[in-house]
């Protein structure tokens, strides 16, 4: 389930960053050796200038694949608090107490994500008290969607995630999202 809010982009670019990291590592290790090297055998000091130019791109890969991993992981950890969210409506607020991050630095951070298309299955209201609306549910997997639920004690709708119980929000009697 908790695939169900991060996108097929987001997966192609944790795997693509992975390969960054691993293949920046190893051409940093090599190179770093080869620079090591030519400091202390003269035959090799005549590349020493080579070494190190060729040093400089193996870590800035290494860095952009971190540095993208490190968002493609947000988006893993957005969808998996969006998929255990029972009404389909998250507030920075709540967000703020599952990351442990300021509000003021979760809007920009979805607004990236979700422009650059790593959240799917969900929108961002922006007017008011910021907040996430979760997609009533493209996805087939089971409980995904929401749906209204009539209160049988009070008239009351609420908004639960399909195939989950809540409560009421007006007043407070146990109900059954079908």
């Amino acid at each position: 389930m908790n695939g169900m809010y991060r996108s097929k982009t987001a997966a192609k670019a944790a795997r693509r960053n992975r390969l960054f990291v691993i293949l920046g590592a190893i051409l940093t290790v090599f190179f770093a050796l080869s620079v090591v090297l030519a400091l202390t055998d003269e035959d090799l000091g005549q590349n020493l200038a080579v070494y190190v130019v060729l040093l400089i791109p193996s870590v800035l890969l290494c860095c952009l694949g971190l540095r993208g991993r490190k968002l493609a992981d947000r988006a893993n950890r957005y969808s998996a608090i969006f998929a255990c969210d029972q009404d389909g409506v998250v507030t920075l607020s709540e967000l703020a107490r599952q990351t442990g991050m300021e509000p003021s630095a979760i809007l920009p951070e979805l607004e990236q994500l979700l422009d650059k298309g790593y959240l799917c299955n969900c929108s961002l209201q922006t007017r008011g008290q910021p907040r996430v609306i979760l997609s009533s549910g493209t996805a087939e997997e089971e409980g995904a969607g929401f749906v209204d639920v009539l209160c049988p004690a009070c008239g009351g709708t609420t908004r639960l995630r399909a195939g989950s119980s809540g409560t009421c929000e007006y007043c407070g009697s146990p109900l059954v999202g079908k």
